[in-house]
């Protein structure tokens, strides 16, 4: 393959990855807007981080509400420039929608903390039910993120990236997938868990560590049995 074929390739990678951005910018400036509408309404300071009796433990100036469409601004910038710079930009085109789905998935995700932020603000009485609404948040989060993972590509910055699953295209596909299940039985749980006896500390994290440690060795397990008895220069 030539040097010009290359270049092509990663220029067309890059525009069809590039196509799909608009409507992560679409949903910041949906987030300014509602944080400039909200803001004159808002107390001074407002509460910033709740613990899970429901009870704010942190509070802060309320232009503080501007902190979450700040976020979602660079994650948006960031996340085109991560894909520019990446290595294995190549492989993004065969998974562009899904690599869209994440992103979008995500910048939604900080659009509704800040909803929840703007909501308990004016309205205190929905203090109280602040862990259930971000652990339900969560919840769902983990179910879509986990849908997308099996069809998420080799790359540096999306997925389970481990060095084994890295090294190795099947190592990586067959940990995605595992991964991805992971993702969605632990959303599933953390989901029933908000709307049922709601956010309780002892199973919420454990649930979301085993999600992401078990893909992790289950990566490290297939390579070791997958390259058993080689050599590193044999590969």
């Amino acid at each position: 393959m030539t040097s010009s074929t290359v270049t092509n390739q990663n220029n067309d990678t890059n525009e069809r990855v590039k196509g799909i951005v608009w409507p992560l910018w679409i949903v910041v400036a949906v987030m300014i807007a509602l944080a400039i509408a909200a803001f004159p309404h808002l107390p001074n300071p407002i509460p910033t981080h709740w613990g899970f009796s429901g009870q704010p433990d942190s509070w802060g100036s309320k232009w503080t509400i501007f902190l979450l469409p700040g976020m979602a601004a660079l994650f948006t910038f960031l996340f085109s420039f991560f894909e520019r710079i990446d290595p294995k930009r190549i492989n993004y085109h065969a998974f562009k929608k899904a690599w869209f789905a994440i992103r979008l998935c995500i910048i939604l995700f900080l659009g509704y903390m800040e909803a929840i932020m703007i909501l308990v603000s004016l309205k205190p009485e929905y203090n109280d039910q602040v862990g259930n609404f971000v652990t339900a948040g969560i919840g769902v989060l983990l179910i879509v993120l986990g849908n997308y993972m099996g069809k998420i590509r080799q790359n540096w910055f999306v997925g389970m990236r481990t060095p084994w699953t890295l090294d190795d295209p099947e190592v990586w596909q067959k940990s995605q997938r595992v991964a991805g299940w992971a993702f969605v039985v632990a959303g599933i749980a953390i989901l029933i868990m908000a709307l049922t006896i709601g956010a309780r500390p002892w199973i919420f994290f454990p649930i979301v560590f085993g999600s992401a440690f078990a893909p992790m060795f289950y990566s490290y397990f297939l390579h070791k049995k997958k390259h058993a008895g080689e050599k590193p220069n044999e590969r």
